[in-house]
């Protein structure tokens, strides 16, 4: 059965991957899966809480949170031009 940890070499290098640093690997990967997972019930829990007939107050600080958070992720998402082009 194939699964992405079987490539074990660095693209750069084409050199093996050591054992211990495969397995820190996995567990960087399994460590994202888990805070996406808490990221998506912190999502859910802003449906819940503004769904219809919260209160104005509410439903206005969650527009703005949420607008400056996708703002500030868009611009930390976007690659960096190298300052000597």
């Amino acid at each position: 059965m194939d699964t992405p940890y079987q490539n074990t070499t660095h693209p750069e290098l084409d050199e093996p991957v050591p054992k211990e640093k495969a397995m820190d690997l996995c567990t960087e990967d399994l460590g994202c899966v888990e805070r996406i997972k808490e990221l998506h019930n912190y999502l859910d829990m802003v449906k819940k809480i503004g769904k219809p007939g919260c209160s104005e107050e509410v439903l206005e600080v969650a527009l703005s949170s949420i607008s400056s958070l996708i703002n500030f992720l868009s611009v930390a998402s976007t690659p960096k031009l190298h300052a000597s082009l």
